[in-house]
Parts: C-alpha cells; sequence; structure tokens
C-alpha cells in the first residue's frame, strides 16, 4: 500500500471488503473538512484519519453494522457520548463495501487528472456523477468533488532539487524533473531551482502561460527582480508577472537544500489547500 497513505479510495479499490469513513458535517475546530476520509477493516488495518483517534477507534467500531450506510454523529448534540476536545460537533457515513465501479472511476479520473464530482445517496451509499462542483450535505445525499492531487515540475539541477524531488514523491506526489514530462494543468506546482538565472527563464515562460496553481523560483529579492524584468520583456504581463514567487519558501533566507525544500513544499501544500482543499 506505499503511496496510498494519503488515498483511502486507492487503498479500498486495492483491498476490498472494507468500509469508507466519510465526513460529512464539522462545526467548531474540528480539524478536517467535509470531504475527509477514511478506509478502515474489520481487521484494524486503517488508511488515513477523521479525528485525533478517538472517534476513529469508535467509528471502526460500528464495521459489524448491516446497514449499508451508517451515520455517527460525536460532539455536542450527538448520541455517542463521546465529547470532541475542540468542543464541536461533527457527522459522519460509514460506507460498507463502497461500489468497486466507483472506485475504478476514482481510480481513472485521478490518473486522467480529471476533477471527479459526486453526489452520494446516504441511504445506499451509491454515488452518481454531478454536474457543479461542490462538497457537502444536500439533503438525503452529500455532494463530493475530489480534484486531482497536487503534482510537482521541478526544473533544475543539484541538491535543491533533489531534496525537494525527495520530499514530493515521499509524500506520495507526482513529480516530474526536467524538460518535457506530464501537461502541467491546475493542480501541477511549477519550481525552477536555477543558480544560473539565465536558464530559468524558458521553463517560467512556459509556466506562466500554463494554468499551474503555484509558480516559484530560486533566488533572492535581487535575483526576483531581474527575472521580472526579464520576463517582461520577454512580453510576460504584469498579470502573469502577479503569479511568480520569490524568494520561494516560508522560512528565508535559506541556504541548507533540506531545509529550502522542506519550506518550498510547505508553502506549495499551503497553496493547494487554499485552492482545492
Amino acid at each position: 500500500m506505499s503511496g496510498m497513505i494519503a488515498d483511502p479510495f486507492a487503498a479500498l479499490a486495492a483491498r476490498p471488503g472494507g468500509a469508507l469513513a466519510l465526513l460529512l458535517r464539522a462545526e467548531g475546530g474540528f480539524p478536517r473538512r467535509p470531504g475527509a476520509a477514511m478506509a478502515l477493516w474489520p481487521d484494524g488495518f486503517r488508511i488515513g484519519r477523521l479525528g485525533a483517534g478517538c472517534i476513529d477507534a469508535d467509528i471502526a467500531a460500528h464495521l459489524d453494522r448491516i446497514a449499508p450506510v451508517t451515520r455517527l454523529t460525536y460532539g455536542a448534540g450527538g448520541p455517542v457520548d463521546l465529547p470532541l476536545p475542540c468542543g464541536g460537533t461533527v457527522e459522519i457515513a460509514l460506507i460498507r463495501h463502497p461500489d468497486p465501479d466507483w472506485l475504478t472511476a476514482i481510480a481513472t479520473d485521478r490518473r486522467q487528472r480529471n476533477a471527479g464530482r459526486w453526489t452520494i445517496e446516504l441511504a445506499t451509499g451509491r454515488a452518481n456523477r454531478a454536474d457543479a462542483a461542490g462538497t457537502g450535505l444536500q439533503g438525503a445525499s452529500f455532494a463530493l468533488t475530489l480534484p486531482p492531487p497536487c503534482a510537482l515540475h521541478i526544473h533544475g539541477e543539484g541538491d535543491e532539487a533533489d531534496a525537494l524531488a525527495g520530499i514530493a514523491r515521499g509524500l506520495g506526489l507526482s513529480c516530474h524533473a526536467g524538460a518535457g514530462g506530464p501537461a502541467v494543468d491546475a493542480q501541477t506546482a511549477v519550481v525552477t531551482l536555477f543558480h544560473d538565472h539565465d536558464r530559468e527563464l524558458p521553463p517560467l515562460r512556459a509556466a506562466l502561460a500554463s494554468s499551474a496553481f503555484y509558480i516559484g523560483a530560486l533566488g533572492s529579492r535581487r535575483a526576483q527582480q531581474a527575472r521580472i524584468a526579464a520576463l517582461r520583456e520577454m512580453g510576460a504581463t504584469d498579470r502573469d508577472l502577479a503569479r511568480l514567487r520569490g524568494p520561494i519558501g516560508v522560512v528565508a533566507p535559506v541556504r541548507e537544500p533540506r531545509l529550502l525544500a522542506a519550506s518550498v513544499m510547505t508553502e506549495i501544500l499551503a497553496e493547494y489547500d487554499k485552492a482545492f482543499g
């Protein structure tokens, strides 16, 4: 199950016989959003988490229910005597044996990097394609949008590029290094890590013409000013250049390659979560 830690749907497709716990509603300071999911099996194996451990164990205790969907409420006003540390209320749908065709369709969407839009019937657990994007309760059903996972396209050489690619792949993210590769889409982050800044201009110009949600380049504020001037001469507009980040990362200045990579990855994941989480 390597690479599936963040993907309960893929885990259930690979290991049938489990259940899907889906967060329907969250109030207060609960740390997960509606649409968060956990896969779990009768032998105790789990992929993903919905809480800090206490509700996950209780959700697993309901796996022997016969109904296709069991709805569970925790916290204030809930029937289960399990108060939440955040003081809020959460509602969970526990879907026994999710439809394999649905799981296959999710995998196909992700492989083709398409957003999956679904309506899940909370009485039966049946999932149907939906036209509109959105996630949340809709009466007796739940709307769920699953965007393509975050992907990285890294241009550059040396320790910084190696460290960033290593972190990305360790997190199970799709990561391409160098020219070519898969098309850059709205869920792709593009990062240039050149010390010779003339080499960064062609990939940055291409990134600015794409729908990438994050575009960043290694270098100081002075280097950023120089690259903006160079890209403007190449035809980039002010609107394009407003998308270009530099210096990159949440910690600055940074000289150690691993710290730089961790700092940049944190910034990328935060931006992905803001846009698609």
